[in-house]
């Protein structure tokens, strides 16, 4: 039997097998992670058997190594957070124990709900990245999918599959649209993405101000302003429906985090269109040399990096909070720049710096509480991340134009002699 006719067969193994282990290990029962790791090793048997082991084995390798220089950034982070902690007078080991166990096992549901947005905005970022460009205005992207998230919550009264099926399309498509004019601008006259997407993200805070107050305005707690709730059929459904030790906040929203990671690497890796993105995300002149249209694809670029961020809007709003606070500043925009970064625009890597944002958010409010380290520790760690790693690429342009300089240098000393 030719092993391409097993294919199905592995594949809906390691997709039961991851999916189910994600909803355990994402419900707090740990023991998830060996049904997560059964799909990696059922996935890369396949691998085997369709190629060769070696073959196989050098995907592995090649993963690991990709995985190397982030892991090295982190490391080295915390290392220098314990210096500063040492030097203002805190104990890093007892602050370390405490952010971890907070961050992966105490605070775990706090975690996920954190990770959650920050997948899709992540991944919106890292797509643009793909394709050269800077979709810093992210944030508003998902201004917008909160808002058409919580108007259609409100109003729909369909069967709950509908509804919410329709809420995440809807979402996702004005949130692609409300990037249609810096996408056009950029196109037609090279306005940078930068400026436009951050003006129309500052655009869209302040709008939902007056959304909010349209849709029930009325104060609740220390928050100003809150929307009527969304209806009850139009909620995402939660793990704790299947698990019930499952805490009772953690919804679904992170396995269609996922789900939208794994979409989003094939259409990158596995498609014409995602070629086109990389290649002119490397360089437009050569792109277009070869028939690219770099315009055409820009322009869909910039709109499938909205509709991504819409995505983390609606999640938030159907999934966690059910109704729109004002002035929340949850910047899970401004974080998923981050976040991409961090995964060096991998879509599949978006996945664990998201997990792991919000794990070291979780785990820093645990930290500060218990051992009275100032949560600021947190976001000097994230910061000597990210600088670490971009770091590299400053080192590695460096390096490129020492080594041009030097081979001129070589080229004028032979023609002297």
């Amino acid at each position: 039997m030719e092993i391409t006719k097993l294919k199905p067969v592995f594949y809906t193994l390691a997709a039961i097998s991851g999916v189910v282990g994600m909803a355990m290990y994402f419900s707090s029962i740990f023991s998830g992670i060996f049904l997560i790791i059964a799909a990696i090793v059922i996935y890369y048997i396949y691998r085997g058997l369709l190629t060769s082991y070696k073959t196989a084995k050098a995907e592995v390798f090649s993963v690991l190594k990709s995985m190397l220089i982030p892991l090295v950034g982190i490391i080295a982070a915390i290392l220098i957070g314990a210096i500063i902690m040492v030097l203002t007078g805190y104990n890093p080991v007892r602050a370390y124990k405490a952010l971890f166990y907070g961050g992966f096992v105490k605070n775990w549901s706090i975690s996920v709900l954190n990770a959650t947005p920050l997948l899709f905005t992540g991944l919106s970022v890292a797509f643009a990245f793909k394709a050269g460009l800077f979709n810093i205005g992210a944030e508003g992207q998902y201004y917008v999918g909160a808002m058409v998230a919580t108007f259609l919550g409100i109003t729909f009264n369909l069967p709950p599959v509908i509804s919410i099926i329709l809420i995440f399309i809807i979402g996702g498509l004005l949130a692609a649209a409300y990037n249609f004019i810096p996408a056009l601008l950029k196109v037609k006259t090279g306005a940078h993405e930068v400026i436009t997407t951050m003006m129309f993200a500052h655009i869209a805070k302040y709008l939902s101000s007056i959304f909010i107050r349209g849709m029930g305005g009325d104060s609740a707690g220390s928050h100003p302003y809150v929307t009527d709730p969304i209806r009850d059929s139009n909620f995402l459904m939660k793990f704790k429906t299947i698990f019930p030790s499952a805490n009772y906040r953690v919804h679904i929203g992170i396995l269609i985090g996922i789900g939208m990671a794994l979409l989003v690497s094939y259409i990158l890796y596995r498609t014409t269109f995602g070629y086109e993105i990389r290649a002119i995300g490397q360089n437009k002149d050569a792109a277009r040399g070869q028939g690219i249209n770099v315009g055409k694809n820009i322009f869909i670029a910039l709109l499938f990096a909205g509709f991504l961020s819409g995505f983390a809007g609606v999640t938030q709003v159907i999934g966690l909070d059910h109704k729109m606070f004002e002035n929340l500043n949850a910047g899970y925009g401004w974080n998923g720049v981050s976040v991409a970064l961090l995964a060096a625009n991998n879509p599949i890597g978006v996945i664990f710096t998201a997990i792991l944002w919000g794990a070291l958010d979780a785990g820093g409010q645990y930290m500060s509480r218990t051992t009275q380290t100032p949560n600021s520790i947190v976001e000097i760690i994230k910061g000597i991340i990210l600088f670490l790693l971009v770091a590299k690429y400053i080192w590695a342009w460096l390096g490129h134009r020492l080594t041009r300089w030097l081979g001129k240098r070589l080229k004028k000393n032979e023609g002297v002699q």
